[in-house]
């Protein structure tokens, strides 16, 4: 409000008696209006109060109604213990840390309902880790200190339920090379679970503290039903004819799948005291006992010396190796048939590589993977040489049957690619670069010295369909790429809208899912600074139900922009061999 008075707001002006009077009346009504408004807040004030109190009561009283009625309450019982059973974090072979704050434990707290259904679920206390908790392996407490003793105690009396809420369901063993305490032993642990060895289904057994074996008195025919066995040890040998370690687990009667990691002759995985015919999924990793040992004499894992294994697998559907380097060629051997195999997992000595590759017989195989870790060249080979050729060679005889591919190479070239894809036109699943490897990746990767990479919008062009030629793998449905090279935003662009299109892909289906990572600086795509004009020009892709993923190579953006659904790194239409 403007008066004659206003002039002297915001100054150090001092009011004349006749201006004090001005002021006092012009303050009168606007003092009477506030009194009127403070009683109306006050009045607002109580009311607002009150109808939150009857809020509250009227929430006092549905609450427990709402509760009742609630979905979860109206799940099968079925359905809850199978829900119950999908949220452990496990892979197949069962780790569990004894957390109350993780599955199963975390059941017990939540409500009556959920504990008895958790505590009548036998296949939620099936893994069973040979371990104590941490704060009971490093207290720094005196052995023979009363509260220990009584920790180490009640651990032992949960151990001994947690076995005894498994009932008669197969278990999960898995053994870490973890420091033990006088108070709780790994001794006495492996004495409880020896007498239910008989329901051993699956062991785990990580030794990198050089353990011994603390099940070296059970023999294999106690084993009945154990069909899985991981066994990995940096200072103990699996290739000695006695096998004293592990050859009560090797020589269980019914072991379908085992991963061991070889350290010592090859020769000698013969005679390890196997079931061989009887193997559907064998892992041979003779690289890390190359990483631990690089100067040992001793033999290393040679395709030659798993050639005579191979022979014996008559049923093996999955098969893993990982081979060592050598500086000679190897010499030609017979072949071998495995007609049963469906995928396969090759890393190490590229020579080695293509040693097997040319030396087995496949008919059913369908996914393959390729990794050669060691990039070097012999006295009597030409350069340049080509690291994909192995692969290509096996693409030749049995790419017809081949629907997933994944090639764990720096630098794919054009050419490769072409006659990759030219051989497998049934191809589902594309994967190339290490960072979408569903197989272990060996840390010896050589990093090729030559930083020109071929791969670029040509290499798109070759996946990208044409209405009017006939194009390559038709059906693709699965491509990940994280191979830095040379991609446009365009060719990128024209090959998700050909892939997506009805008429372009003709007989086969859209595809589902696209991951580029590696990406140029300047590519459009993978930048948050522009992520609407992106969703713009993939909002048709997106709308077709596709699975976006862009990352550049920039360490600046430490995630790739999603597109899309969403969606969960996995095998796709494979394996997961790290799974096993």
């Amino acid at each position: 409000m403007d008066t004659q008075l206003s002039q002297f707001y915001g100054t150090n002006h001092v009011p004349s008696d006749i201006e004090l009077l001005e002021i006092e009346r012009l303050i009168a009504p606007h003092s009477a209006r506030l009194v009127h408004l403070e009683k109306d807040l006050e009045e607002a004030e109580a009311r607002v109060v009150k109808l939150k109190r009857e809020k509250d009561e009227i929430l006092r009283v549905i609450r427990p109604l709402k509760s009742l009625s609630s979905l979860i309450r109206r799940f099968p019982r079925e359905i809850m213990e199978l829900i119950f059973i999908n949220s452990i974090p496990t892979t197949t072979f069962g780790r569990t840390m004894f957390n109350i704050c993780h599955a199963p434990l975390v059941f017990l707290r939540v409500c009556r309902l959920w504990r008895e259904i958790a505590l009548t679920t036998p296949q939620l206390w099936v893994s069973v880790e040979l371990a104590a908790p941490v704060p009971l392996c490093y207290s720094s407490v005196s052995p023979q200190d009363t509260k220990r003793q009584q920790r180490s105690a009640m651990f032992l009396v949960q151990f001994d339920q947690w076995l005894k809420r498994s009932e008669s369901c197969p278990l999960s063993i898995t053994i870490r090379g973890s420091p033990s305490n006088e108070g709780t032993s790994t001794e006495i642990l492996a004495s409880k679970l020896a007498i239910l060895s008989h329901r051993w289904e699956s062991i785990d057994f990580n030794n990198h503290d050089g353990l011994p074996n603390p099940f070296t008195g059970i023999v294999a025919q106690s084993l009945p039903i154990l069909k899985r066995a991981r066994l990995t040890a940096h200072s103990l040998t699996f290739g000695t004819g006695d096998n004293r370690d592990f050859g009560n687990f090797l020589a269980a009667p019914n072991l379908e799948r085992l991963q061991i990691q070889v350290s010592r002759s090859s020769h000698a995985l013969a005679k390890m005291p196997i079931n061989w015919t009887n193997l559907t999924h064998l892992f041979l990793d003779g690289l890390c006992m190359y990483h631990q040992d690089i100067s040992s004499r001793n033999e290393p894992l040679t395709a030659s010396g798993v050639l005579p294994v191979l022979e014996k697998c008559q049923n093996l559907q999955v098969f893993s190796l990982q081979l060592t380097p050598r500086n000679s060629l190897p010499e030609p051997g017979p072949q071998v048939s495995l007609s049963n195999l469906e995928a396969l997992n090759v890393a190490g000595c590229r020579f080695e590589m293509d040693h097997l590759l040319r030396s087995i017989t496949t008919p059913r195989i369908r996914e393959i993977h390729y990794q050669p870790c060691f990039k070097v060249a012999l006295p009597t080979e030409e350069l340049p040489f080509s690291a994909a050729f192995p692969l290509t060679s096996f693409l030749q005889r049995y790419g017809n049957k081949i629907e997933v591919i994944s090639v764990n190479l720096h630098i794919v070239a054009r050419e490769d690619l072409q006659s990759w894809l030219e051989c497998a036109p049934g191809l589902k699943q594309l994967s190339l670069g290490p960072e979408f490897e569903t197989a272990s990746v060996s840390s010896m990767f050589s990093v090729p010295n030559n930083s020109e990479n071929p791969f670029d919008d040509s290499c798109i062009a070759l996946l990208t369909p044409n209405r009017d030629q006939t194009h390559l793998c038709s059906d693709l449905r699965i491509f990940r790429c994280s191979v830095k090279g040379r991609i446009s935003g365009d060719a990128v662009l024209k090959f998700l809208k050909a892939r997506t299109d009805p008429l372009s892909v003709r007989n086969g289906r859209p595809i589902e899912e696209v991951w580029i990572h590696q990406l140029p600086y300047d590519f459009p795509f993978g930048d948050l600074s522009d992520v609407e004009d992106v969703d713009e020009m993939l909002r048709p892709i997106r709308e077709a139900g596709v699975r976006l993923s862009f990352r550049k190579s920039s360490y600046f953006l430490s995630r790739p922009i999603i597109h899309g659904p969403p969606y969960t790194s996995g095998p796709g239409y494979g394996i997961d061999f790290k799974l096993f």
